[in-house]
């Protein structure tokens, strides 16, 4: 049986629909649920792009279901699978690709994603860029929380962006784009950077408290 998407072949999101989608991924988690988790968060973020796809509401709501299935990921690294999921949409919506495919990409992909942005957005690149404001506090003052909105999100963001465009180019690709993106490796590197900052801020502080015996202190600490 032909899929009656194969009448209309070359169905393809527009770029518009792209970035809106990008945009809505920011707000992933905002209807996180014990049971799907982040499903609504992504059946929302994509939906721009299903509509453009399935202009029949029927096929539409089809595809709106499959995204509706139990879903969860680094809200960061989901934008890899995000974009795939788009691309994998306008094969399925071309009938070159059965449905399942969709599914099983974002199963197949959101649980070794979660660790990696886990690894290294939670516990090493955020460590790393409140101890670095946290160092500037006696220069700025209340001006150290803008270094750590500056200093985070000038990777954070640039990486998100290009994990969601990766994914939509290559789909199942995006696999080893993100391998050779090395952040695995960087991890290390920048949980030491973090242990290094975290003793230069500890001894800072007991050079400035008064301590008898401080700058020997300061240095067992440091």
């Amino acid at each position: 049986m032909i899929h009656a998407a194969v009448l209309r072949p070359g169905r393809r999101v527009s770029v518009g629909a792209l970035g809106r989608v990008f945009l809505r991924s920011m707000f992933l988690q905002a209807a996180w649920n014990p049971r799907g988790m982040q499903n609504l968060g992504f059946a929302d973020a994509i939906s721009p792009a299903l509509a453009e796809l399935y202009p029949d509401p029927v096929e539409r709501a089809k595809a709106v279901a499959r995204h509706l299935e139990f879903f969860n990921c680094h809200p960061y690294l989901a934008a890899a699978i995000l974009g795939g999921a788009v691309r994998l949409e306008e094969r399925v919506a071309n009938g070159e690709a059965p449905p399942q495919i969709v599914s099983s990409f974002k199963s197949a992909l959101g649980p070794p994603f979660a660790a990696l942005g886990d690894g290294f957005f939670w516990l090493a690149l955020r460590p790393v860029a409140a101890l670095a404001a946290a160092a500037t506090q006696p220069f700025l003052g209340m001006g150290c929380v803008l270094v750590f909105l500056v200093l985070y999100n000038a990777v954070h963001l640039p990486v998100r962006l290009w994990l969601f465009a990766t994914g939509y180019l290559r789909a199942e690709g995006v696999v080893d784009a993100v391998a050779r993106a090395h952040m695995a490796s960087g991890t290390p590197f920048l949980k030491a950077c973090g242990a290094a900052l975290a003793g230069a801020v500890a001894a800072r502080g007991i050079l400035h408290a008064g301590i008898p015996g401080r700058p020997f202190a300061a240095l067992l600490v440091a």
